[in-house]
């Protein structure tokens, strides 16, 4: 097998976004037993992109479980691209909510990027993928204690207005306000929601930071100033074409609890969760 031309070949179907053509030809061409070890790497790496793309979580974790002892075969137990491996598999992990059983390989990506670029954003970027796994058993703590440590990283090396240190604030202001501590949540939240409009716009996770931000405000009884927020926020959805998400309808209903509050009448209900945004 010309295995350039085989990865051309496939690439372009990535390219496509012809993700099912993609996955049968990567299962077609490692059913072969004679196929060379770096060779089944290289393929299982596409089947892991195409079922990524397709959605189907599971079969992605398997695929990549397959290719990580393949790949520590090749180039060792303590290699970059090993890290990044764990570091995928720690993200499909946590989307199919098995965020116990990810732990180990976080800290194995953890320890590996703390060897080979210690001091770093992709030592952070470990740092947040493990923390999201503490927070979404309960271990705030836990959590916080990754997440300052991200956001030191993150600011020393890009900046205080930088995406890395959004994504810490929204965590830690999330984290927050599970332990009802919501005038600390919201100090948080503001900082994030303005650093991602600054840097992405209308973009979903301006959006959402903007809703979990909103609805802390709620929380505190400003309810003018999240009525402000929730319908600045509902406006970003409907730019983004979102109206009809969850996250969008939340921004609505919270936004009219907020109307009611500032009337002479109290909201006849509480407020609907905003949820919690934990990757980048």
């Amino acid at each position: 097998m010309d295995i350039r031309a085989t990865l051309d070949q496939l690439n372009k179907l990535l390219q496509q976004g012809d993700f099912e053509s993609l996955l049968q030809r990567c299962s077609d061409l490692l059913e072969n037993p004679a196929l060379e070890e770096n060779h089944r790497v290289l393929l299982l790496d596409q089947k892991v992109k195409a079922l990524t793309g397709l959605n189907r979580l599971e079969e992605a974790t398997e695929a990549t479980l397959e290719e990580l002892p393949l790949l520590e075969k090749i180039l060792g137990k303590e290699h970059m691209h090993i890290a990044n491996l764990l570091h995928n598999l720690n993200m499909f992990l946590g989307a199919s909510d098995k965020h116990a059983e990810a732990i180990p390989y976080s800290e194995r990506e953890l320890a590996i990027v703390r060897k080979l670029a210690p001091g770093t954003s992709r030592e952070a970027d470990a740092l947040v993928s493990m923390a999201e796994h503490y927070y979404e058993q309960s271990l705030f703590a836990d959590a916080d204690k990754l997440l300052f440590e991200a956001l030191a990283l993150y600011e020393k090396n890009d900046g205080r207005r930088s995406l890395g240190v959004s994504t810490c604030l929204n965590n830690l202001g999330r984290s927050s306000e599970n332990q009802n501590d919501m005038e600390k949540g919201a100090v948080y939240l503001e900082e994030a929601a303005s650093i991602r409009e600054e840097l992405l716009g209308v973009h979903p996770d301006s959006a959402f930071t903007l809703l979990n931000y909103g609805t802390c405000l709620a929380a505190l009884g400003q309810y003018l100033k999240a009525a402000q927020t929730l319908a600045h926020c509902a406006a970003v959805y409907e730019a983004l074409d979102m109206s009809d998400s969850p996250f969008a309808a939340a921004a609505r209903k919270n936004l009219e609890l907020c109307s009611s509050a500032l009337e002479p009448k109290e909201a006849s209900s509480c407020l609907a969760a905003g949820g919690c945004c934990c990757r980048n």
